[in-house]
């Protein structure tokens, strides 16, 4: 008898114990890093440059540096951009401005190949540059063409950028590089989805 009743306590206490204990908090989940890119778009165009020029540098082509002039830069499907959207025009020339500045910047020659014969005066601003052929100079003293493509993907653009000599049309310099998708467009538009970013439209359209 004192056996059963020793049994009996002993599963009480262990019923009232189990009722008190609290359950194990679950184990903390790390915090997502957001591989959204905090770099502007001139850190990753100065990069681009930075890996052309330096194949120039090495070259053993030139005697003297190359006098450069900069194009716009195209889709890699199209290689025009009668068909983009304003985003993608506004990339395609932002992204050869920008070259524009950094080949400066490296101490190379660079010429505006779209500055008119004459400044020509409007009622509240003058403008220099043009993209009429009639009223640019038709001969250039550049010798080196700065120019490339781009290729649009779910997270980034891909960006191919080369240096080509005018007058054999050799390719001098070329570099592959990539821009993440939200240096591009704002952190509003781009949504990650699992290993994926999507775009998202003014209209709210996913793209």
């Amino acid at each position: 008898m004192k056996w059963l009743w020793f049994a009996a306590g002993f599963l009480l206490t262990g019923v009232v114990l189990a009722g008190c204990a609290r359950p194990a908090a679950p184990a903390a989940t790390p915090t997502t890093v957001s591989e959204l890119s905090p770099q502007p778009l001139g850190f990753y165009t100065e990069r681009i440059a930075r890996q052309l020029f330096a194949q120039l540098d090495d070259s053993p082509l030139w005697l003297t540096r190359p006098q450069i002039a900069v194009s716009s830069f195209l889709p890699a499907t199209a290689l025009h951009l009668r068909d983009a959207n304003t985003e993608q025009r506004d990339f395609a020339n932002q992204l050869s401005e920008s070259m524009l500045a950094h080949s400066r910047q490296f101490g190379y020659a660079v010429y505006e190949y779209r500055l008119s014969n004459e400044v020509m005066l409007a009622d509240d601003y003058e403008q220099a540059l043009s993209r009429q052929i009639s009223d640019i100079k038709s001969k250039g003293e550049a010798n080196t063409l700065l120019t490339g493509t781009y290729t649009l993907q779910q997270d980034a653009v891909i960006v191919n950028a080369r240096l080509i000599h005018i007058p054999s049309k050799q390719v001098l310099a070329a570099v592959t590089d990539y821009i993440p998708a939200n240096v591009l467009w704002s952190t509003q538009q781009v949504n990650k989805r699992g290993a994926m970013f999507y775009r998202q439209s003014p209209a709210g359209e996913n793209q």
